[in-house]
This record gives structure tokens, C-alpha cells and sequence, in this order.
């Protein structure tokens, strides 16, 4: 359904790192990954969370991402990933 989101959580969000450190982990995916697919992880997430399909994102969190957010939790990260994202593109 959201692939790029999907690889992002396997790929960047393993057990190995603390739930802190999970705001981070999207510093270490601009430094390793090309513009082509960070543009595809901002459109999905933009995409996810103007869609409203938080349901979809927290499941794919808790299987891929090894991690249970709330609602909210969900939302703020997702919108820190596409600040993050944006902010590399302006």
C-alpha cells in the first residue's frame, strides 16, 4: 500500500534503536538514500496523512517498525517526516 513508508520502517526502524531515537532516524535516511526515493517517502506520507489513513500507518508502524503509536504519536511523526524531507528540498 505505501511501500517507500514500508521499506523506510524496515530499513530505519529496527528493534535495535531506542523509541527516542525513532524522531531521528530520518536524518540517516537523507544521508543514504537518493532524492528519487525520498520524494516517493514524502509523497506517501503527505499522502497518508491527508487521506486520514492513520489506521493503515500505525499497523504498518507496529508490523514493520516494531513500534505502537497512538493517533497522535502517528500524525506528529509523520508530519516531522515530511518537515524533515521538505526542508532538505527547499
Amino acid at each position: 500500500m505505501y511501500p517507500e513508508f514500508q521499506y523506510f520502517l524496515e530499513a530505519y526502524c529496527t528493534q535495535s534503536i531506542e523509541t527516542e531515537e525513532v524522531w531521528d532516524v530520518i536524518g540517516q535516511f537523507k544521508k543514504n538514500e537518493n532524492p528519487e526515493v525520498q520524494r516517493s517517502l514524502l509523497a506517501e506520507c503527505q499522502e497518508i496523512l491527508n487521506h486520514g489513513d492513520l489506521a493503515a500507518a500505525r499497523e504498518m508502524i507496529q508490523e514493520h517498525g516494531y513500534r505502537q503509536f497512538s493517533d497522535e504519536k502517528t500524525t506528529n511523526w509523520l508530519k516531522h517526516i515530511v518537515k524533515k524531507l521538505q526542508k532538505e528540498r527547499a
